[in-house]
């Protein structure tokens, strides 16, 4: 199967979604903030590189998802007009000619609701346990992203891969026919 791939951080969503979604949480939840001792720890620990970005991310969401539903969140988080207008509108304009895959490491249920606005189907994601916030399997990222892409339709090849980090994102990029980087909703083909 022929299909175009999309990173979604930086590439469709002009930013880090993970991020803005965590501090519009916090602005709903205060009481997220008990959390923020085991979160800092975490974060310090990911720093020294006792721990992985995988478990980090758990802890993260684990404490979130101890004071609301992540879904629920996420929903009210893709309602939002401020966040919606992050959404490159250069996505909107490029041709739909085959199958659009989301390839995020970015947490799926975060992005279900984003995947809807943009008439997506496929998205792959990191995925998380909805009750305990605990992220399940490995972060989508890298050349996780061909696995899990491979996991979910079979088969495929890349036409066009888009994505604002060639580093990151190398392991598509290195597979897709056509590359092209997108920074701040400007999209350049690499050659």
């Amino acid at each position: 199967m022929l299909i175009d791939v999309y990173d979604f951080d930086g590439t469709i969503y002009d930013g880090d979604s993970t991020a803005d979604f965590v501090l519009f949480s916090l602005r709903r939840h205060p009481g997220v903030i008990a959390g923020l001792p085991r979160v800092a720890f975490a974060a310090l620990r990911l720093l020294v590189r006792n721990i992985g970005l995988t478990q980090f991310k758990s802890v993260l969401f684990g404490e979130m998802s101890r004071r609301f539903s992540l879904e629920e969140e996420a929903e009210l988080f893709w309602k939002d007009m401020n966040t919606r207008k992050k959404l490159g509108p250069w996505f909107f304009e490029t041709p739909r000619d085959l199958p659009i895959v989301i390839a995020s490491a970015s947490p799926e249920f975060e992005l279900r609701h984003a995947a809807k606005i943009l008439g997506v189907d496929t998205l792959i994601g990191t995925k998380c346990d909805m009750k305990t916030g605990a992220l399940t399997g490995k972060n989508c990222k890298g050349a996780e992203k061909i696995s899990r892409i491979r996991e979910v339709i079979g088969d495929y090849e890349v036409r066009a891969m888009y994505t604002d980090d060639a580093k990151a994102d190398g392991p598509l990029l290195a597979i897709a026919r056509e590359q092209y980087i997108v920074t701040h909703g400007s999209v350049t083909r690499r050659v």
